[in-house]
């Protein structure tokens, strides 16, 4: 019986250790992405948004059904640019350079901000077929407004 009592003792010794464990790893890992917090947060935003109204146009007005596939599709993409972020800042801090690391991390921030822009309207177009300012802010950031201007003037490219 003092045997079992040694082991438990052990094994609730061994856990109490691994809890600490883990809070220093945690712990760790926030102090590094404390400086890019704000982006991630942006960066995260920008997903949720896209994915909600990807989901709203999929279901209601293409009529599929929830896509588990393009949905981990999805997250991965967020995943990968959520770490190229963490990548950049984290390694231009390494080469002491912390200003090239925030003018690229701002950059890339910009960059997939405007791509997720993109797709949302481009869904909300899809689920407000009717909305003229939807419509217009979706041509205008994908630049399909430029092929509708170059259609109005008449102007023709040489491949045409």
């Amino acid at each position: 019986m003092n045997n079992n009592s040694t082991n438990i003792y052990e094994m609730e010794n061994f856990i109490e250790r691994f809890k600490e464990l883990m809070w220093i790893v945690i712990t760790a890992i926030g102090s590094l992405l404390l400086p890019i917090r704000e982006i991630l947060i942006l960066l995260s935003l920008g997903f949720v948004f896209n994915i909600i109204t990807g989901i709203v146009a999929d279901v209601h007005v293409n009529r599929q059904q929830f896509s588990i596939k393009k949905a981990f599709s999805s997250i991965s993409q967020a995943a990968f640019f959520m770490s190229c972020v963490f990548f950049l800042d984290y390694g231009s801090k390494l080469l002491h350079d912390a200003q090239i690391g925030q003018t690229s991390v701002r950059w890339l921030t910009l960059i997939v901000s405007y791509f997720y822009m993109v797709n949302i309207f481009r869904n909300a177009r899809l689920v407000f077929p009717k909305n003229l300012a939807i419509a217009f802010i979706y041509e205008l950031l994908s630049t399909e407004i430029f092929i509708r201007l170059k259609d109005m003037v008449g102007f023709k490219s040489k491949k045409e």
